[in-house]
């Protein structure tokens, strides 16, 4: 991890003390973080091995956790989860969070290692035959006998009686 990530996170970490730590501002105090590497050049690989570390300085404290769920426990009488149960939903919470600030900051590498020249549109010859090897699996359909009944049908179209349906002038009683 380079000095520059190391001095960011420690930088972050220490400030957690005097922030807002509630569930709210959980994904804000991550993107404080992943904002401030990415602004400082941080590559995906050295911000996503951080992203682990970021998470655990988040983490409440077990004290804390622990009094919080026997506030809640006394608060609410029907609270139906475990002291374990609780802390280990609020840690999840927190992991989520962490990660979607960390990958909204910094998307998944393209895994495309298609390197030809867009060469059809925007797709390469190799996307073209993957997708030209994809359509030729279904049967090729023959329009003609269609197009042949097409040009034989006959309409027999009486514009002025239409006319005068539509105008009311027949009666059709």
């Amino acid at each position: 991890m380079s000095d520059i990530v190391s001095l960011v996170f420690q930088e972050w970490s220490a400030s957690l003390k005097s922030k807002d730590r509630s569930k709210g501002a959980v994904m804000s105090n991550f993107e404080e973080l992943f904002e401030k590497l990415k602004s400082s050049g941080v590559s995906f690989e050295d911000a996503h091995a951080l992203l682990p570390r970021a998470i655990k300085a988040h983490l409440p404290m077990p004290s804390v956790a622990r009094n919080s769920y026997k506030k809640i426990k006394s608060v609410y009488r029907d609270f139906e989860k475990t002291e374990k149960e609780y802390i280990e939903e609020w840690h999840k919470s927190i992991e989520d969070q962490g990660t979607q600030a960390f990958f909204d900051l910094f998307p998944l590498p393209r895994l495309d290692d298609d390197d030809e020249p867009k060469a059809f549109g925007n797709m390469s010859a190799k996307e073209y035959r993957a997708q030209r090897k994809y359509a030729d699996q279904f049967p090729v359909l023959d329009t003609t006998e269609l197009e042949k009944r097409m040009k034989e049908q006959e309409y027999d179209l009486d514009i002025e009686d239409m006319l005068k349906n539509v105008l009311g002038e027949e009666n059709n009683g």
